[in-house]
């Protein structure tokens, strides 16, 4: 998994990574990165443990899946080891925590 203090959306605006978050964390904002690319490819939010997402979604790019992160990770000769995670922010639950990534499509 990967460490920031900050990351930045392809618009070129600075997120902070404010808590810490480690492979056993939940409910956490993550952002997917491309070694590849050099650039963050997609940032969501899950209920589960960053360990779990990570397998799932390593799971869904072995087996080809349609959606758009696996899709990137399969195509235009990328693979699996260009996937990376990293743990943004820990949730606190509420709905209101998450509103600050409202606008980054975030999905699990």
């Amino acid at each position: 998994m990967m460490k920031a203090e900050y990351f930045t959306d392809p618009s070129g605006r600075k997120y902070s990574v404010r808590n810490d978050v480690d492979c056993k964390s939940s409910n956490v904002v993550y952002a997917v990165n491309c070694r590849r690319c050099r650039r963050f490819v997609y940032v969501g939010e899950t209920g589960g443990t960053l360990y779990q997402l990570h397998l799932f979604k390593l799971s869904r790019i072995r087996t080809q899946h349609s959606d758009p992160v696996a899709e990137h990770f399969y195509t235009d000769g990328h693979s699996m080891d260009d996937f990376q995670i990293m743990g943004l922010e820990k949730l606190s639950g509420s709905d209101e925590s998450a509103k600050p990534w409202s606008n980054c499509g975030s999905q699990n």
